[in-house]
């Protein structure tokens, strides 16, 4: 994500200041790292986790853009969608808000330019409608875990509330349907302090190193939720 591009400037930017008011988005707790860390939250809503990219405009470019602050690159870390088949123009979109794959080289990556990472530990598995929607299944993740091993990055819970009813959907079988147009529900964001990782690159594949990490950052994030949900 480069502010200094016109796309950004004319386009992406000015979208985004206008979808966090009409939102009413403010950021709980902080403030943001300035240099790289990771990120850790539940999947975001709807087709292009639009509440996780404005989420990323409050912690890094709200200041940029409104104020002339510094900041800090960030990127989405997302997978890829069936619905992708059927929209040609889709990948391209998610690159233009700054939302990468998966891969873990292009994750590293980002990380040693000095950037930081939005990361979805649970994936595909959380993006579905439900009623438990705000229940973090992280089970057997460790990716990032792995990736702050690798760097000695922090690794940062964060929690973003009410996507699910700004962008309302149901399950029809293994598929989910999502409205593509957001209702005018705030967006609560919480940030949680911290979690300090030494840089350990030959443990980063070692399960009794990776293990109490993951789960440190799983308890710290879903407490996160659980205290936005009790304020609504």
């Amino acid at each position: 994500m480069d502010g200094s591009r016109p796309v950004y400037r004319r386009l992406i930017l000015p979208w985004a200041w206008a979808m966090s008011r009409y939102h009413r988005m403010a950021l709980e707790g902080g403030p943001p790292p300035s240099g790289p860390c990771i990120y850790v939250t539940l999947h975001g809503a709807g087709y292009l986790v639009l509440d996780l990219v404005l989420a990323g405009y409050l912690l890094q470019w709200k200041g940029f853009y409104e104020r002339g602050e510094p900041h800090t690159p960030l990127r989405v870390v997302a997978n890829r969608s069936r619905i992708e088949r059927v929209l040609p123009g889709l990948p391209r979109l998610k690159e233009l808000v700054g939302i990468i794959g998966v891969e873990e080289e292009d994750c590293l990556a980002v990380l040693e330019r000095g950037e930081q990472l939005l990361v979805t530990p649970g994936g595909t598995r959380e993006a579905q409608p439900s009623r438990d929607f705000y229940r973090l299944r992280w089970e057997g993740r460790f990716g990032f875990a792995r990736l702050a091993l690798m760097t000695g990055v922090p690794i940062v819970p964060l929690a973003v509330v009410g996507g699910a009813r700004a962008y309302p959907g149901f399950r029809l079988g293994k598929l989910s349907f999502w409205s593509p147009l957001p209702l005018p529900v705030r967006l609560r964001v919480a940030l949680g302090e911290p979690i300090s990782v030494e840089r350990r690159p030959g443990s980063a594949r070692d399960p009794a190193v990776l293990k109490p990490i993951q789960e440190l950052a799983w308890r710290r994030t879903q407490a996160l939720y659980d205290g936005l949900r009790g304020k609504a």
